[in-house]
């Protein structure tokens, strides 16, 4: 119980600090919402989890990745040609990493491992 309620305030506060939201397989069934976010993907591996939000209030979305690791690098860009990738965000130790929000609702994101491999979607 006391778990559930510390990752219930982490969310909320990650949700209301930074405006983002966290990724690991297809997101199925009924979306999960939090706070003014639903996840659109979400893709787990490695003990990571990779999520492609939506901010419900403007339409845009953000990258968000739980159970970083020292040197994982986090990736939001286009999902078609040209490439171009619109931010990288490199863990320092933190375990969440988020990228900023973004028009394109179909971009490419990917979660890159320090020690090597890769979540993306």
């Amino acid at each position: 119980m006391i778990k559930k309620i510390a990752a219930a305030a982490l969310i909320a506060f990650v949700a209301t600090t930074t405006m983002s939201v966290p990724a690991s397989a297809e997101a199925k069934g009924s979306p999960v919402a939090v706070q003014g976010f639903v996840v659109l993907k979400e893709k787990s591996g490695n003990g990571r989890t990779l999520r492609l939000w939506k901010n419900t209030s403007n339409g845009m979305v953000h990258a968000n990745a739980s159970g970083a690791r020292y040197g994982d690098k986090l990736s939001i860009g286009s999902c078609c040609y040209p490439y171009t990738t619109y931010e990288t965000v490199t863990s320092t130790g933190n375990s969440e990493l988020n990228t900023g929000e973004y028009t394109n609702s179909g971009p490419s994101v990917n979660l890159n491992f320090a020690g090597g491999g890769e979540i993306h979607f």
